[in-house]
């Protein structure tokens, strides 16, 4: 059971509530975090199926990414709204005891960390679920590299098996200052903890009948009669009656069954800027330098730019990222900083804050240009085999004119072939939509002229993605 509902608002101007940290790349890697999240379920070899929870608004992201991989298919769990992880496991846990009659241990991943060492990853897997199927209530702990100060601890007791590396956990400890977490590391005695769990579903809901009857009843009532359903789409009134609470919160500190496995692979939770910067690669002075951008005279610092050229001189420990519409730059030390800074934005009702130039589409993509008052330019990308909602618009017109690839303009009652250089004009009011019914990406150069260009001036009409 993969967690992808989170934001990641740390790793901005990447990532965005619009296109939030599991569906994005770091560090010019080939896959998303959500990608590399599902090759390392995949490559744990047998098991019961994948299933994704994430947010309503994300599930052709899951689905397109997933099918990208080639790493197999998953179900979808859809939430109407994030309620944080303890309702959101709790519904899963639910799902796979409808689901299955075996009761076997489910393997709870955060979509947005990153693991190297896969083998051993897969090693403490199976040690998990065997304690799991003893009746535990396990999580991951990770043995510290660094006295990192953005991390929970684990406090670990005494040892189940020492040779499978499970332990008693003593107490869940929250993120230390400097001085206490270099305190942890001498002492030999905590762990990081890494948001990864393992249990048995009936071991966990009982634990959530004892602890969070509330949260158990909420999530019973949004899975509804249906749990195989696919995708699964959680009803929004009950499981908004869910508190928001993290499982650790919830259940792992209040439960007496619990219990860890301490591994070393390469964990990170890729929680910040800063943790980027250590699990990237880095040349001779420390910097790790990404996309369109170079440095001089500089060390220790991470500089990526998949916008404009950056260029950094005499940086010393310092954070530099810029995309298409946002640069942030910053010591490393404030890298847990950049969602202060995040919420700052908002508060200035700043569109950055929540997405990018380019927005994400069930069927493609589009990606402002420029925009002023009256009018907007942006450039549309439509799938091969995809197509916009039918629509109108109630306060402007559009002029498309296609600049690669072909497709049909539906403009009122005419179905308009469209190929390079072909221009339809689109008046306010008037029903229309885009298809690709080829093999090629259809590029649209669309130009919005109106009294109001906003994303709400849509009434859709027909939707093959469901948005009616």
């Amino acid at each position: 059971m993969i967690l992808a509902g989170g934001k990641g608002l740390r790793l901005w101007p990447v990532s965005r509530e619009a296109m939030p940290k599991p569906y994005v790349r770091t560090a010019n890697v080939d896959d998303t975090l959500l990608q590399a999240t599902l090759r390392r379920v995949s490559a744990l070899g047998s098991g019961g199926p994948t299933y994704v929870v994430c947010n309503h608004e994300h599930g052709f992201l899951v689905s397109g990414q997933a099918s990208a991989s080639a790493s197999g298919a998953v179900r979808l769990v859809l939430e109407p709204d994030g309620r944080n992880t303890a309702p959101a496991i709790c519904a899963a846990a639910l799902i796979l005891e409808a689901a299955s009659g075996d009761d076997e241990p489910m393997l709870v991943l955060p979509a947005d960390h990153a693991i190297r060492n896969v083998k051993a990853f897969a090693e403490a897997v199976r040690s998990g679920a065997d304690l799991a199927r003893q009746g535990y209530l396990v999580t991951f702990a990770v043995k510290p590299s660094f006295p990192a100060t953005g991390y929970g601890y684990l406090r670990i007791g005494k040892a189940i098996d020492a040779g499978a590396m499970q332990f008693e956990i003593e107490a869940f400890v929250e993120k230390p200052d400097a001085a206490v977490a270099i305190a942890f590391l001498a002492s030999g005695n905590y762990a990081w903890n890494s948001g990864m769990f393992v249990f048995r579903p009936s071991v966990l809901l009982q634990a959530f009948e004892r602890y969070q009857p509330d949260i158990l009843q909420a999530c019973r009532d949004a899975v509804g009669a249906e749990p195989s359903t696919t995708p699964l789409k959680l009803e929004r009134a009950a499981f908004a009656r869910a508190p928001s609470i993290s499982i650790d919160y919830a259940i792992m500190e209040k439960a007496r069954n619990v219990a860890t496995v301490v591994a070393e692979f390469g964990w990170s939770d890729v929680g910040d800027w800063n943790a980027v910067w250590n699990i990237a690669a880095r040349d001779a002075k420390g910097n790790a330098v990404f996309g369109n951008a170079e440095v001089l005279e500089s060390s220790g610092s991470f500089v990526h730019s998949d916008g404009p050229l950056l260029v950094g001189i005499g940086l010393q420990d310092m954070i530099a990222v810029a995309t298409r519409d946002a640069v942030i730059v910053a010591p490393q030390h404030c890298a847990q900083d950049v969602k202060r800074a995040v919420e700052h934005l908002k508060s200035q009702q700043r569109p950055e804050a929540l997405g990018g130039k380019q927005v994400m589409k069930p069927w493609g993509s589009f990606e402002q240009l420029h925009a002023g008052p009256g009018f907007q330019v942006k450039v549309l990308t439509v799938l091969p085999g995809a197509m916009l909602s039918l629509q109108r618009h109630k306060f402007r017109a559009e002029h498309w004119v296609c600049i690669s690839g072909e497709g049909i303009a539906v403009c009122a009652e005419k179905r308009i072939p469209v190929a390079i250089g072909t221009g339809v004009v689109v008046p306010a009011g008037t029903i229309h939509r885009l298809e690709n019914h080829g093999l090629e990406i259809l590029r649209i150069l669309e130009v919005q002229i109106g009294s109001y260009t906003g994303e709400d001036d849509i009434e859709r009409l027909e939707d093959v993605y469901g948005r009616v």
